[in-house]
């Protein structure tokens, strides 16, 4: 059985999925989470990009980090049809990119800076959001 750290209970963490399966998560929507402007330091998508809204969710992070708030990306690497097509998407959203990590042959690793509120209006065309479908291999 897991067993929280004692450090657990005062730490400021949110974990937030569509269902509660852990200790603490809260079930909740990645277009709306039930956090305030501007509350968190860090978000993390990890495999999780997988709607076709993902710009919603991105925009969503921008709106709960503080300004200078860190947004890191782990998705794997087939979904990427251009890189810097995705890359100049999610600065356009408000976010500058700190870090690239493409060296992995499965998994790539971003690490975005909140810069401000997204540059471009709702109805803007965003084709680097769009990403393909997780590729499977038999082992």
């Amino acid at each position: 059985m897991f067993e929280e750290p004692e450090w657990a209970e005062e730490a400021p963490v949110a974990d937030l999925g569509s269902v509660a399966l852990g200790l603490r998560p809260t079930a909740a929507s990645q277009i709306k989470v039930p956090l305030e402007d501007e509350s968190i330091d860090v978000a993390v998508f990890c495999l999780s990009l997988m709607g076709t809204n993902i710009r919603d969710f991105l925009q969503e992070a921008n709106r709960v980090l503080k300004p200078g708030g860190l947004l890191k990306v782990a998705e794997v690497s087939s979904r990427f049809e251009d890189v810097r097509t995705f890359l100049g998407a999610v600065t356009k959203l408000g976010f500058k990119v700190i870090s690239k990590d493409l060296t992995n042959s499965h998994f790539f690793l971003f690490d975005f800076e909140k810069t401000g509120p997204p540059r471009v209006g709702p109805k803007t065309q965003l084709s680097g959001l769009k990403l393909q479908p997780c590729l499977y291999k038999r082992r």
